[in-house]
C-alpha cells in the first residue's frame, strides 16, 4: 500500500507547492499563461529526475559543500540542453519565461529532495517515484492556476479566445497570484482533512472521529 500511495505523495497528499510551500515564485509569477506553465512544468521535470537520481547514487560519495555545487550545475546544463523542447510550443516562450529558467536549477523542490537522497540508503527507485511525482504535482498546480488566470484575464486559454463569464486584468498581476495559491492551498488542506475524517469513520464506525 506505501509503494502505492507513494505515488500520489507529490501529486496530492505531499504536493509540493500546495502542501510543502515550494517553488513559490514560479507558482506566482510564471502562472500569467497556460503555455508558460507547461513550459516551465517540462523543463522542472526534465532537470529534477535526473538530478535527483544523482543524488540518489553518488550523493553519500560526494563532500558535504560541493554537492550542492554539482547538482545546481547539474541541474543547469539538463536545462540548458532540454530548452528547445519547449520551442514548438511558442518561439518566444523561453524569452517570456526570463530569469526563470536558470533559477530551475537552483529551487527549493530540487535541493529538498537531492538533500533528501543524498545520505539516504533507500533505493534509487523511490527516489526515482518521488521525482517524478513531485513533477507531476507542480506541473498539476501550475496549469491549474494558469487556466485560471488566462482565462479570466485575458479571456483566452493557450492564446485561443474562449468565452469566460467575466474578465479582469487584475488577475495577471503577481499579487492575484498569491491569493489564489492560498485559495488553493486552503481547499486542499481542507479535502485532505475531509477525507482522512471519512476514512477513519469507515475503519472506526463505532468510535467518535478525533477532534480537528
Amino acid at each position: 500500500m506505501r509503494k502505492r500511495s507513494r505515488w500520489f505523495d507529490g501529486l496530492l497528499t505531499h504536493n509540493p507547492v500546495l502542501v510543502g510551500g515550494m517553488a513559490i515564485p514560479f507558482a506566482v509569477v510564471i502562472t500569467t499563461s497556460l503555455k508558460n506553465s507547461v513550459s516551465i512544468s517540462i523543463l522542472l521535470a526534465c532537470s529534477l529526475v535526473p538530478t535527483v537520481l544523482l543524488a540518489s547514487l553518488a550523493g553519500a560519495r560526494l563532500p558535504r559543500w560541493g554537492a550542492p555545487i554539482l547538482y545546481t550545475l547539474f541541474s543547469l546544463a539538463l536545462i540548458v540542453a532540454c530548452v528547445p523542447l519547449i520551442l514548438p510550443i511558442s518561439p518566444e516562450v523561453a524569452d517570456s519565461l526570463g530569469i526563470f529558467v536558470p533559477l530551475l536549477s537552483v529551487n527549493t523542490l530540487l535541493l529538498t529532495l537531492c538533500g533528501r537522497y543524498a545520505d539516504s540508503r533507500r533505493k534509487p527507485v523511490f527516489a526515482l517515484v518521488d521525482a517524478v511525482s513531485y513533477s507531476a504535482g507542480f506541473a498539476l498546480i501550475m496549469c491549474l492556476l494558469a487556466l485560471l488566470r488566462e482565462w479570466l484575464g485575458t479571456g483566452n486559454i493557450w492564446g485561443v479566445p474562449v468565452r469566460a463569464p467575466f474578465t479582469l486584468s487584475g488577475i495577471q498581476i503577481t499579487f492575484t497570484g498569491f491569493i489564489l495559491l492560498a485559495l488553493l492551498s486552503a481547499a486542499a488542506r481542507f479535502l485532505r482533512r475531509a477525507a482522512l475524517l471519512l476514512i477513519y469513520r469507515r475503519d472506526n464506525p463505532r468510535t467518535a472521529p478525533p477532534s480537528a
